[in-house]
């Protein structure tokens, strides 16, 4: 049991957090609005490209493919590039 009233109501947020991140069971879990390139970028992280043949890959600048994994990663909540693709699998993205 828990009694302080700050760890109460953490815990009370954090429940929350997790209840609107959820997905019911036996439905599919969504893309949450992912983009074309969006999804290319996860499957080819997911496949152990290094970040210079992604970016060639997309067409796009090394920064910009940094700045959209850090934009995913802040979209997931995931505080490094391994937890990211952990997020990204669990939601069905690679």
């Amino acid at each position: 049991m828990v009694w302080h009233s700050a760890v109460t109501e953490a815990l009370q947020k954090l429940f929350e957090l997790a209840w609107q991140q959820a997905t019911p069971l036996g439905q599919p879990v969504s893309d949450g609005g992912l983009t074309e390139d969006e999804r290319t970028l996860t499957r080819l992280l997911a496949a152990g490209m290094k970040d210079e043949a992604v970016a060639r890959h997309l067409g796009v600048s090394l920064r910009t493919l940094r700045r959209r994994v850090s934009d995913l990663q802040e979209r997931l909540g995931a505080a490094s590039r391994f937890q990211l693709g952990m997020r990204a699998a669990q939601r069905g993205w690679v």
